[in-house]
């Protein structure tokens, strides 16, 4: 399968968009080819997500079905500009599970993050020692070996952190901190990293004190993305033992906000939670 060939949340989002556009005209596929000046075979792979429009191809689509308003046109339009982007995570297409890498891509042109973590330190923020040790605990109940190039994406995915000013916000449970996964040496590296690298204004590691007991977060994990700077499109991921999907229903999205913000107000300020990362560190 082709870069082009492979599916992706930008081209299936587009997808949806154009098939909901054609349905609501009561046109059939053949019918809406001739319109917008397409073949029935490229219609469908553009409606199945197969295959990547250009944004000027795009714009005219649209025309031909009369899409004026503006906020949607320049959505999808961004969708389908950053989609035809070359990003360091093509050369992991055939390496790595399809859902992290489009994940990565995404995350990569986002404008603000806001992830919850209760169980293990947030990807972007972990060791290569930390994610190894990650990796290995599930090795018992894997079928194979872990794929090759997982290891060195998840490091790759940490450049967003140093090359952007984009603001995350990651809330994490405090018993993440006290699960020695890796043993003592490979926490205390991670302490390390994590102290160093929340220094930088944009980025504000906060944690969810064992003591608040009960709270929102209990369905565990979820990360939500801002696409776009002005008016952005969210999206949130979720992630599962068996799969992953994304999410970006506006009811849903707004539940997963307020989830976050609750979440974020029961934590500790950042001052506060670097102060028990310190405590926590000095107990290895």
């Amino acid at each position: 399968m082709t870069s082009d060939d492979r599916s992706s949340y930008r081209r299936r989002k587009i997808g949806q968009a154009l098939r909901r556009y054609r349905e609501e005209r009561n046109l059939t596929q053949d019918a809406a080819a001739r319109l917008v000046e397409r073949s029935p075979a490229t219609l469908s792979a553009y409606e199945n997500g197969h295959r990547a429009v250009r944004p000027r191809d795009l714009g005219q689509i649209l025309d031909h079905y009369g899409i004026t308003d503006a906020r949607e046109r320049a959505r999808l339009l961004d969708l389908a500009a950053q989609g035809r982007k070359d990003g360091w995570w093509l050369d992991y297409q055939e390496r790595t599970d399809p859902f992290i890498v489009d994940y990565a891509s995404l995350e990569g042109d986002s404008s603000r993050i806001r992830a919850y973590e209760a169980q293990v330190i947030p990807g972007l923020l972990q060791t290569k020692a930390y994610t190894q040790a990650v990796f290995s605990a599930y090795a018992p109940v894997m079928e194979g070996p872990i794929q090759a190039g997982a290891l060195e994406f998840r490091a790759a995915r940490q450049r967003i952190l140093a090359n952007s000013g984009r603001p995350v916000t990651w809330v994490i449970s405090e018993s993440v901190l006290r699960t020695p996964i890796g043993g003592p040496r490979v926490m205390e590296e991670q302490f390390t990293k994590m102290l160093d690298v929340t220094r930088a204004a944009h980025l504000d590691l906060r944690v969810l004190p064992t003591a608040v007991g009960g709270h929102p977060g209990l369905d565990g994990a979820f990360s939500i993305l801002d696409l776009g700077s002005e008016e952005p499109m969210k999206v949130v991921a979720v992630h599962s033992l068996v799969r992953s999907w994304f999410i970006d229903d506006s009811a849903d999205v707004s539940y997963y906000e307020q989830v976050h913000d609750a979440l974020a107000a029961l934590a500790l300020s950042k001052g506060d939670s670097r102060a028990l990362l310190e405590r926590i560190a000095c107990e290895l």
